[in-house]
């Protein structure tokens, strides 16, 4: 069973870069851009932004492996860190 915490940071880094994320909307000045550390018009520091949608990609990535594998009980715990995470998604 895959443990969240089992997984290297830096594997997960790797496998999603900030090119393939979707563009979205700096929250302190609302400009909408590529997902990206400092944002291009306010240069508010979005690297917690960027760590929690790159979290996001990588437990959904995770979930889909464990229901591939039918390891429901991790698969149940991703889905409550998604959760945590995104409550409206």
């Amino acid at each position: 069973m895959l443990r969240p915490w089992q997984v290297s940071v830096q594997n997960w880094m790797i496998c999603y870069s900030m090119s393939d994320e979707p563009s979205f909307r700096c929250p302190v000045c609302r400009a909408t851009q590529t997902l990206r550390e400092t944002c291009r018009r306010c240069q508010a520091d979005l690297s917690l932004v960027v760590r929690a949608h790159r979290r996001l990609a990588y437990l959904k990535h995770l979930h889909a492996q464990t229901l591939a594998n039918s390891d429901l009980e991790s698969a149940e715990q991703f889905v409550a860190e998604l959760r945590w995470l995104a409550p409206s998604r």
